[in-house]
């Protein structure tokens, strides 16, 4: 069983609602979730910056995506709201029964530029936060703009925490990280986030970013995007991947790796083994690691665990 830190997925079902499509999720994707035995996923909001709608605009008709296909799904789809609900999915012992997800936000850009952005996201389902993404706004800057996070930005860390949000730092440049380290009061995640030591791209975390992402008792998602995994494009395959894990696990402890995969659902899903481009190869992904030595329980650790342990001890 496994869960999936960072899903776009609810990119890619508002389109095809917009063309017209219904019931997409169990018609296009149920299959791939399956096939890869994934339980469990954060599915992220994110307003694309290079379409012609409003950032907000895209976020809204995601949301009513998300209602539309929850409702259409018939129990494919389940919420997770609270521990309640987390509970639930640790339970769970089988795929068949569905998939549950957790709502997140990628990036506050689509949002009202104000601390009650944060309490609006939570009256809509959202359990998940990440403060921008690769630009600035009102909170903080991201890999692509300069800065740390704003006074605002400070206020909306210590509000996210509060309500029991988990709060994410994937896509924030070094000094906002910095600042959110500062800041923070519980749990962190970079959800799909891989190690700079072996890639050198800002979107990756430092030996010390992830040092202190761990003593914040949070983790790092392992990120199968392949810019994120090498440099050299003949290195962007499934075992360079791996070394992003068995790097993080001997830096920081199994117990602070997961996999946040982000992969991409509207350009097709590929079949090649070289690098995850859906679920179903997981398994062999799997296989790998636990051909480089790590444990069938630490295999569970990443796959599954820790992931369910730190969102149980953010949810109210």
């Amino acid at each position: 069983m496994l869960f999936d830190g960072h899903s776009d997925i609810l990119y890619a079902l508002e389109r095809r609602r917009r063309n017209g499509e219904r019931d997409v999720f169990r018609s296009h994707y149920l299959w791939n979730f399956q096939r890869g035995k994934v339980e469990g996923s954060i599915f992220v909001l994110w307003g694309n910056p290079e379409e012609e709608r409003a950032l907000q605009e895209q976020i809204l008709q995601q949301l009513q995506t998300v209602q539309a296909e929850v409702e259409a799904a018939q129990g494919a789809l389940q919420p997770i709201y609270g521990r309640a609900d987390l509970l639930e999915l640790a339970e769970r012992t089988e795929t068949a029964d569905g998939v549950s997800f957790l709502l997140g936000i990628e990036g506050l850009d689509g949002c009202v530029q104000d601390i009650g952005a944060i309490e609006w996201l939570y009256a809509q389902g959202v359990r998940h936060v990440s403060l921008t993404w690769n630009g600035g706004n009102a909170f903080a800057a991201g890999i692509n703009a300069v800065g740390g996070l704003t006074a605002l930005g400070r206020l909306a860390v210590r509000r996210v925490q509060e309500m029991g949000m988990l709060l994410d730092v994937s896509h924030l440049n070094d000094l906002s990280l910095r600042d959110v380290l500062w800041e923070t009061r519980g749990p962190l995640v970079a959800s799909h986030s891989n190690s700079r030591s072996l890639c050198d791209t800002p979107r990756n975390v430092t030996d010390a970013q992830a040092k202190a992402i761990a003593a914040t008792g949070g983790l790092i998602g392992i990120n199968s995007h392949p810019p994120f995994i090498a440099q050299d494009k003949g290195k962007q395959d499934l075992q360079h991947l791996s070394d992003h894990v068995a790097y993080l696990a001997d830096l920081v402890g199994v117990t602070h790796v997961a996999f946040g995969f982000d992969l991409n659902y509207w350009e097709g899903n590929g079949t090649e083994w070289h690098i995850l481009k859906n679920y179903a190869q997981t398994e062999y992904f799997l296989q790998l690691l636990e051909r480089r030595g790590f444990s069938k329980q630490e295999i569970a650790q990443l796959a599954r665990e820790n992931f369910l342990r730190v969102l149980g001890q953010v949810l109210t």
